[in-house]
């Protein structure tokens, strides 16, 4: 019953989200992105997740989000996605949290977690430790696993890798929310990449290193 619930809540969130981000587009400068071309997954994830109602589901507010069943996880990753990418053109403001206005790189990620029930602390290096290690790997990493840049001491910025080499983060050289390949990202920030966090997966596998 209370997965039951959590499942019903995701809907919900998801529905606002959505909503808050056509009427946030809406009231944009032209220069932004207009919702209308958003991936078409956002409408396909809502629709999913209201079918699904009616059957139980295993979101968990863990240290990972765990999914009962590999289409349970896609639609996490589908989300989290999509969630990132409504705010694709947001103006990068150290310190800001503000859907459809500003972000820095940790706003945005609080603001996508916490989009789906899972709640993040605020700097980057404080969200570096949630999650599981994985390889800095592409043919490894998943859409959805967050990436790390900084020092072995202090992690000073995160993005969310996005599937195929590409990275969603709040760019402090464009000053904006962008969507770029890793290599975009340049050699200074590449060589501080430490590491990549998975917080979405399997609930039989959520204890196991992979």
């Amino acid at each position: 019953m209370h997965r039951f619930l959590r499942l019903i809540a995701l809907t919900l969130t998801l529905s606002l989200v959505l909503s808050h981000e056509a009427s946030a587009q809406r009231g944009r400068r032209t220069r932004k992105k207009p919702f209308a071309a958003f991936s078409e997954s956002a409408q396909r994830l809502r629709d999913s997740l209201t079918a699904r109602t009616s059957a139980p589901s295993a979101f968990a507010r863990t240290p990972v989000l765990t999914a009962a069943t590999t289409f349970d996880q896609s639609l996490l990753r589908d989300s989290v996605l999509t969630i990132a990418r409504s705010q694709i053109g947001a103006r990068y403001r150290l310190g800001a949290e503000t859907p459809g206005k500003a972000f820095d790189c940790s706003g945005l990620i609080r603001y996508v977690m916490g989009a789906l029930s899972f709640s993040l602390p605020r700097t980057a290096h404080e969200q570096s430790k949630f999650g599981r290690e994985v390889a800095r790997d592409t043919s490894q990493l998943r859409p959805g696993d967050l990436l790390t840049f900084g020092t072995s001491r202090r992690i000073t910025h995160i993005g969310i890798y996005a599937g195929d080499g590409k990275v969603i983060h709040a760019s402090t050289s464009k000053r904006q929310v962008i969507e770029t390949s890793l290599a975009s990202l340049g050699p200074s920030l590449l060589r501080k990449w430490q590491s990549a966090r998975r917080l979405i997966t399997l609930a039989d596998s959520a204890g196991e290193s992979q």
